[in-house]
């Protein structure tokens, strides 16, 4: 069953990595509200340029199975009242995200440090935020997926 799931969450992140592409050209959405009610909250916490704690708490939510995530994420940077997807500085090509599944308790907190640097490099002062895709598993081929966001600012 991990290896389903994880197989699931590997599959679900090369999509989000390579067919919704990098750069500019990608996520220029204001809108930031999810389209399912999972009780998820994200928060940034000790924001420096190269990295964050990401602080996850699951509370409540309709329909929630097993919430799981994986180490993907992304960071986008607000430029006149749209998200933008911050350019990496290596080819796509040349990274790939691991296959973990991570579970997320119900009515808990989880928490985790995130180092962009690698992909990203420091980023300059500005507003930002990161998302991380969740899913819902309710069982093999019967799943949901959703990026939730944490918004924050580099001085």
């Amino acid at each position: 069953m991990r290896k389903i799931i994880a197989l699931v969450l590997a599959s679900l992140c090369l999509f989000a990595l390579f067919g919704c592409g990098s750069g500019s050209e990608a996520a220029d959405t204001a809108d930031s509200s999810a389209k399912y009610d999972w009780g998820i909250t994200l928060k940034a916490e000790n924001v420096t340029s190269s990295g964050l704690t990401l602080v996850c708490t699951q509370s409540g939510g309709e329909n929630v199975a097993q919430l799981e995530t994986g180490s993907f994420f992304v960071v986008q940077k607000k430029k006149k009242s749209k998200w933008k997807d911050v350019d990496y500085i290596v080819k796509e090509d040349e990274f790939g995200w691991t296959l973990e599944a991570l579970t997320i308790p119900k009515e808990n907190t989880s928490k985790w440090d995130v180092n962009w640097e690698w992909l990203y490099g420091k980023l300059p002062s500005g507003d930002y935020r990161i998302g991380k895709e969740f899913m819902n598993f309710r069982g093999t081929g019967d799943f949901d997926n959703e990026i939730v966001y944490a918004e924050f600012t580099i001085e």
